[in-house]
């Protein structure tokens, strides 16, 4: 802390540095005080200061008590101080500083304004030095010493002494005898002229030039110091001493008008800066009550919507259980009160007695212990705010102080009105901030050429990045439209027509995923700097894409379903014919080793016609499953136990990360085998030796924005698996229909696995997607909740 102040005794400034320092305790405070008395203490006399508060950070529960100390020692010291900061905000709190324990309000900008402050300061209030010097100087000058003005009529009086000598000296030249006395009455003479002229100027410099001389360096610091005056103390009743008196009422009286114009300045300085209405209450009864002498001070602000004015808190000098009593219903025409005569007149109001006041009630008064009141209305225009009420005054309030309190009154008013509308403009800020990030939808405000300048929690999740900040230098056509052409397109539909309704558009994820999208944007004009902005909303629509391709999937194989159960049915009842004979024929002919291929290659085709028709009616069954708690990760590793030996046969690795206490899921055991059984051939079937298959099962949290799938929106916590392969992968145009019915691209596939394995993941509950990229290899991703929504059995 020491290091930050430092004194230079030739320029006769006391430096300190407060650069990017944090005010936050009292001891903070107290300490600065101490090292601030050791440097002026040590120094004597005089001292300016220039303190740097560039980025400095003052805890709001200090900024008082701060305050206060730097007044002290201001007081204390005749410290004259300015202050900088190219900081808004820090200006504005030393400002608040400034009006609250009425500070010197030299406050700049840069170092440079500061120190050409001080200098201006130091030319209007010279020092000691300058000052012995200047009284040496008129000490021996006849046209500034009245010393020197007297010195003529000793020089006159010492003439005559010495002609008078002369001539008796001549006249009894002959007498030696009467020479003598001549010559004793005129030493005697001569002595008692320097005996008067000595005394005679040592009661001039005691009582006329010194205090004369105390009175011009009084004035001099009252001028030069900003208002510091040490009173000049009057030795007697003569003319120098009412001199001294006069003096002094003077600089009293001068002291209570700067006082009063620093009050004016002061609140003009707060004018703007956004200060609450109770600060500024508080600020202002206690600046008024000061200024006046008085012990309390209180304002009423009227109410708009109930008709009532009431106290605001704090109010000076009053506690606040008091406070909250005082109002006025200015609908009742039967409730008098002073503040209520004042609000409706808008005439101000003085009385010395209340007591004996027909418009304040006993009950009131007591309460309060008011016995004077001054009271003035806040007018901004034709408009009142309210009234301020100024209480006790020591003598009495006069009407020089019904003046005052006026004009305090219509600045007060004005700062009172600027602070309403600050507070009105921050809630309603407040409200429309809290729907901008409370809002599902994306919502953005961009630049004409799409680059981002705000943009709301919803849109940057739906966009998968972690915050907004990731995407502050982004452009919507560049970095967030899939197709910039349709990008572009848009941007120049927006510059003609003003806006863009319900545009079905893709965008791009950070991942590099598509995102289906809705897009509705207008043209919009800042009134307050003239700029042009595109304000947008979003709204991701990729669970309804995926719930209806999904509802048209299902209609598609609700008929398909109909007619290949019927004629699954019709063609099974052949089979099984076809499949009994066959068996009784190859047991009845003589030659069974000739016969046998041709048998079997019938019973084969006939098994795979019969496979054809479970799969079949597999497909078509209604979405009814075995559903009971079950562990996933003993389907998953009973499908891969059954299948290790065929990984091992062909060479390709096959790994399982399953971690322990995975919660239960909901499922029918004999599908969900299935499932994975048939994703477990796919990819065996797909990768080649020395290539690797791998499971994850992980917990989910629902729809991740983050992930590189659509999210489903809604979706209960549950159990996510991946299974990936390092196979040939699968083409993009294939990627989209793997998981539609008969649809193949093998020579002997049905095109029914993946629909089957589809089908059993949505009877779950769950979903299932899947990417691919050719030469690297297939992702399946199978998302289940922890309760299946379907009916259980």
């Amino acid at each position: 802390m020491k290091e930050r102040f430092f004194l230079d005794r030739e320029q006769n400034i006391l430096f300190i540095n407060f650069a990017d320092f944090r005010i936050e305790s009292r001891a903070q405070v107290d300490e600065m005080a101490q090292l601030v008395r050791e440097a002026v203490g040590a120094n004597g006399g005089r001292v300016y200061s220039v303190v740097n508060y560039e980025g400095t950070e003052i805890a709001p529960h200090i900024v008082d008590y701060y305050g206060e100390r730097i007044k002290e020692l201001q007081d204390r010291y005749s410290v004259s101080t300015v202050r900088y900061s190219s900081s808004g905000l820090t200006r504005s709190v030393l400002r608040y500083l400034g009006a609250a324990v009425d500070l010197e309000s030299n406050i700049f900008t840069t170092r440079d304004e500061a120190i050409r402050a001080i200098r201006e300061l130091e030319s209007r209030n010279p020092t000691r030095t300058d000052l012995r010097g200047a009284l040496l100087s008129r000490l021996l000058t006849a046209r500034h010493s009245l010393l020197v003005k007297l010195l003529p009529a000793w020089l006159v009086a010492l003439t005559l002494i010495v002609a008078a000598y002369l001539w008796a000296a001549a006249s009894a030249a002959n007498d030696a005898s009467q020479l003598r006395v001549i010559q004793t009455i005129s030493l005697v003479a001569f002595a008692s002229l320097a005996v008067a002229a000595g005394v005679t100027g040592a009661c001039v410099y005691r009582f006329v030039i010194k205090p004369l001389r105390r009175m011009e360096r009084a004035t001099r610091s009252f001028v030069g110091g900003g208002g510091a005056f040490e009173a000049v103390e009057a030795q007697g009743r003569d003319e120098v001493g009412q001199l001294a008196a006069g003096l002094n009422d003077a600089a009293r009286q001068l002291r209570r008008d700067i006082a009063r114009l620093n009050g004016l300045y002061h609140i003009s300085l707060m004018m703007g800066t956004g200060t609450e209405v109770s600060l500024i209450c508080e600020l202002l009864t206690g600046k008024i009550a000061r200024l006046l002498e008085a012990d309390m001070c209180v304002i009423l602000l009227h109410d708009e919507r109930e008709h009532i004015i009431y106290a605001q808190l704090p109010a000076h000098g009053v506690s606040d259980e008091h406070v909250r009593s005082l109002r006025s219903n200015l609908n009742n025409r039967d409730e008098r009160s002073i503040a209520g005569w004042v609000f409706a007149t808008g005439e101000p109001y003085l009385t010395n007695a209340i007591a004996a006041d027909t418009l304040i009630s006993r009950t009131a008064a007591q309460l309060i212990g008011a016995r004077s009141m001054l009271a003035v209305p806040l007018q901004v225009g034709d408009r009142t705010l309210g009234v301020l009420e100024v209480m006790n005054k020591e003598g009495g309030f006069v009407e020089d102080d019904k003046r005052l309190v006026t004009i305090f009154a219509a600045q007060a008013a004005h700062l009172l009105a600027n602070a309403q509308l600050f507070e009105r403009l921050r809630d309603s800020e407040e409200r429309h901030r809290q729907i901008f990030e409370s809002a599902l939808d994306g919502l953005y405000r961009a630049t004409p050429d799409g680059r981002f300048v705000t943009l709301n929690p919803a849109l940057w999740a739906m966009l998968g990045y972690a915050n907004a900040d990731e995407l502050t230098d982004a452009n919507l056509v560049a970095d967030v439209f899939a197709d910039a052409a349709t990008g572009a397109r848009l941007l120049a539909e927006l510059a003609t027509r003003g806006q863009v309704l319900d545009v079905e558009c893709e965008l791009r994820r950070k991942s590099g995923e598509p995102l289906p999208a809705r897009l509705s944007a207008r043209v919009v004009t800042d009134k307050a700097s003239g700029e042009v902005y595109h304000l947008g909303i979003v709204r991701n629509v990729a669970e309804q894409k995926r719930l209806s391709e999904q509802l048209k999937i299902s209609e598609q194989l609700a008929v398909v379903g109909e007619l290949v159960a019927g004629v699954a049915h019709e063609v099974r009842n052949p089979l099984c014919g076809i499949t009994t004979t066959l068996s009784a024929m190859a047991r009845r002919l003589e030659d069974k080793e000739a016969a046998r291929p041709f048998v079997e290659v019938v019973l084969k085709e006939a098994d795979h016609l019969n496979h054809l028709m479970e799969q079949l009616l597999e497909h078509s069954r209604p979405n009814r499953i075995e559903n009971h708690p079950a562990g996933v990760e003993s389907v998953i590793a009973e499908a891969i136990r059954e299948r290790r030996a065929q990984f091992a046969d062909k060479g390709v690795a096959l790994e399982l990360d399953c971690p322990a206490n995975l919660p239960g899921v909901h499922l029918d055991y004999r599908k969900m085998h299935g499932v994975f059984a048939n994703l477990l051939d796919n990819a065996l079937q797909h990768t080649a030796p020395g290539g690797h298959v791998a499971v994850r099962v992980s917990t989910d949290g629902g729809g991740d924005a983050n992930n590189g799938e659509r999210a489903i929106v809604g979706h209960a916590a549950g159990v996510r698996i991946e299974l990936s392969d390092t196979g040939s992968g699968i083409a993009p145009a294939d990627l989209a229909r793997i998981f539609e019915p008969f649809y193949t691209t093998r020579t002997t596939g049905t095109g029914l696995g993946l629909a089957i394995v589809r089908k059993a993941v949505h009877d779950h509950g769950g979903q299932i997607t899947a990417r691919s990229e050719l030469g690297k290899g297939t992702q399946f991703r199978i998302s289940l909740p922890l309760e299946s929504n379907l009916q259980r059995h």
